[in-house]
């Protein structure tokens, strides 16, 4: 099981607030901040730690197609929870990745959208049946 996930950012009070702003249907809330990261939570099972990537790291671009991190997704209980964040994230302006929300058959069900955060890192929501996480799921 998943803990958290940290995230570098070029700017942390924008991610913070981007964060907050994109994923407050989710619950996501501002749970801990210092002088070298925020933890964002939703409080039930889902801890997204934003830290201000060092000077030193500046210079190299992130792409999600490239070394490291493609994208992280999280997971909602309903398609309806898809559909609304669809309509949130439009409300303020955040565009949706290729064909918007989409059925994929990749996986029974698989019903999701992405979208980027400022420095273009992928976001995912996801609703699929539960059979994607057994070990017989292709």
């Amino acid at each position: 099981m998943i803990s958290h996930i940290q995230l570098n950012v070029s700017d942390l009070e924008a991610a913070v607030a981007f964060y907050l702003a994109a994923l407050a249907p989710l619950g996501f809330r501002r749970a801990y901040g210092s002088d070298g990261y925020v933890r964002i939570s939703n409080d039930l099972d889902s801890v997204i730690v934003l830290c201000p990537v060092q000077t030193a790291y500046r210079a190299f671009a992130y792409h999600r197609r490239g070394l490291g991190l493609g994208h992280f997704a999280l997971s909602v209980e309903s398609r309806g929870v898809v559909d609304g964040m669809a309509a949130h994230l439009g409300s303020l302006g955040i565009p949706l990745l290729g064909e918007g929300v989409v059925e994929i058959g990749y996986r029974r069900g698989y019903y999701t959208l992405a979208f980027e955060d400022l420095d273009r890192i992928m976001v995912e929501i996801v609703h699929h049946d539960p059979f994607y996480f057994s070990a017989l799921a292709p």
